[in-house]
């Protein structure tokens, strides 16, 4: 057998260390694959036919199902709703009894549990719910009279509680609908009496539900079902038939067409579906049926998928997904370590410059919870009242009093510091602020000695400074606070003039433009001055990578 294992040949080894081209092991890295966190599988549950409890999971990636009794309703009912975010599905209402009941169905494990705060505000059946990552939303149906509903309520899912939002209730009360959407907006299409072929949209920004006439169904019906991505939606089935019709709904123009490609393998109504970025799957129906339909959006074409069968044949069973709805595919990305010890690549300290007229820096080791002055690491020049931001190599200390331009880079890997004349602050000033991301950092603010509003933009690769007037805060002042993600900071409070107003005014800087702009909605509770600001987000830290649903497939 030939060799092929280079570096566990001796020859190799001893030529590797003679040629001074051998990697020490202090310099070997790894850094291990993203982890994806998201699973890529599809939840239906309940239905009827008798009453099911029954929760069945659609793994995509091989189209296969299998019954996951830890993640059963907390009952058994049909005609109920569902939708979810990344990381749960949200079944809600159902019959009969007509309920009100809300069960999460937690991915990670597979659990379901009743969550009484999400109940809905009224009791009923054969409604429909779609949501983006922040909260769903369940409209329609019939309640126990049994009466058409237009009401809207929405379920937030960081606090497991319901409201109800009359801004957004359907157009026309119905029953027997069937909603999708993306990440701004849900429609909701089709029910019955009629039967009818009105499409809603309802805009999550604002809570408010207005009838799209464009989009309205090719064909009116009801006990249809959707799903869709971040581009289109799917609406497939219903009565009077059964139906086997597929309506395609582009988000873009708001406009449906039929697409006879994608019509269900059997005319059905009933139906669950739920799905990915790249397909979606229409499960149980009458006539009575485990069967599983696999509509592929790049072709717009349906071929049953007989490996998906549902576990018991059931209909009016209601599905979520972690995938569905063009919510975003979240992963979470090993950092590279040594090999040799498992250090980070990144280190895992924070600095303290200055202040009191002192050049000292502190430094702080996270790990151990501990604190101790570098003397290499002291500013170029002691001040108070400057301003710092960074990325994860080295940090920039600018400004400070009295009235400095001076701008110092401490360099973590060797806990030195050196002025950088070429990012000079290009007006010298002192009580200013700084955000930044992983390429550049903007100073703003200050006062020299009356108020400024100017931006300076720090380029890291290059370490130079330069003003950047499109930049600059909406109104000049010192004292204030910054902080930001990768794509903006934002500005917040400050002072106009001592003595003189305080603000409660937070400007954005977007990146992307070197523009800013005061977002009022953003505003402090208070006017105030000499506060300080943080974010989970801010300059470069590590961030939980979201990877669009309409971006490529990643492989799970």
């Amino acid at each position: 057998m030939s060799e092929t294992r280079g570096v566990f040949v001796l020859l190799d080894v001893v030529q590797n260390k003679l040629g001074n081209t051998w990697v020490e092991l202090s310099d070997v890295w790894i850094a291990a694959s993203p982890f994806i966190v998201t699973p890529n599988t599809g939840y239906f549950g309940g239905g009827g036919g008798p009453f099911y409890s029954t929760m069945d999971k659609v793994t995509y990636a091989s189209d296969t199902t299998a019954a996951i009794p830890g993640a059963a309703l907390s009952i058994g009912r049909q005609y109920l709703a569902a939708t979810g975010n990344s990381e749960a599905g949200y079944f809600g209402g159902g019959g009969f009894p007509t309920s009100t009941l809300m069960d999460k169905v937690t991915y990670a494990s597979d659990t379901t549990v009743a969550v009484p705060g999400a109940r809905l505000s009224v009791a009923r059946f054969f409604l429909a719910a779609t949501g983006n990552s922040t909260a769903g939303y369940f409209g329609g149906g019939l309640d126990a009279n049994p009466s058409l509903r237009s009401t809207m309520d929405k379920v937030t899912y960081s606090t497991d509680t319901r409201t109800t939002v009359p801004g957004a209730n359907l157009s026309v009360a119905r029953s027997g609908l069937a909603a999708t959407g993306n990440s701004e907006a849900g429609y909701f299409g089709g029910g019955n009496p009629g039967p009818r072929s009105t499409m809603d949209k309802v805009t999550y920004a604002s809570d408010t539900t207005v009838q799209v006439p464009g989009a309205s169904l090719s064909l009116a019906r009801f006990e249809l079902a959707a799903t869709g991505n971040s581009e289109a939606g799917y609406f497939g089935g219903g009565n009077p038939g059964p139906r086997s019709t597929m309506d395609k709904l582009t988000y873009s123009t708001d406009t449906t067409v039929a697409v006879p490609g994608a019509a269900l393998s059997v005319a059905r109504r009933g139906s669950g579906a739920t799905g990915n970025s790249t397909a979606g799957y229409f499960g149980g129906g009458v006539p009575t049926t485990a069967l599983m339909d696999k509509v592929t959006y790049s072709t717009d074409t349906t071929a049953a998928a007989p490996g998906a069968n549902l576990s018991v044949a059931r209909y009016n069973l209601a599905a979520s997904s972690a995938r569905a709805n063009a919510l975003p595919i979240i992963s979470i990305p090993t950092p590279a370590v040594r090999f040799s010890d498992g250090a980070s690549s990144t280190p895992n300290t924070g600095y303290f410059g200055g202040g009191d007229a002192s050049g000292t820096m502190d430094k702080v080791t996270y790990s151990s919870d501990t604190t101790a002055a570098v003397p290499g690491a002291a500013l170029s020049a002691a001040r108070q009242y400057l301003a710092a931001t960074g990325n994860s190599t080295a940090g920039y200390f600018g400004g400070g009093s009295p009235a400095h331009s001076t701008m110092d880079k401490v360099t973590y890997a060797s806990d030195t510091t050196a002025a950088v004349p070429g990012a000079n602050l290009s007006v010298g000033r002192y009580a200013l602020a700084a955000t930044g991301n992983s390429t550049d950092g903007y100073f703003g603010g200050g006062r020299n000695p009356g108020a400024v509003a100017t931006m300076d933009k720090v380029t890291y690769s290059s370490d130079t400074t330069a003003a950047v007037p499109g930049a600059n805060l909406s109104v000049a002042r010192f004292g204030v606070a910054a902080t930001g993600n990768s794509t903006a900071g934002y500005f917040g409070g400050g002072a106009g003039g001592y003595p003189g107003p305080t603000f409660l005014t937070v400007d954005k800087v977007t990146y992307a433009s070197d523009t800013t702009a005061a977002v009022p909605g953003a505003a402090l509770s208070a006017a105030r001055t000499y506060l300080a600001a943080s974010s989970a987000r801010a300059n470069a830290l590590p961030e939980i990578a979201v990877i669009s649903s309409s971006a490529v497939p990643v492989i799970v």
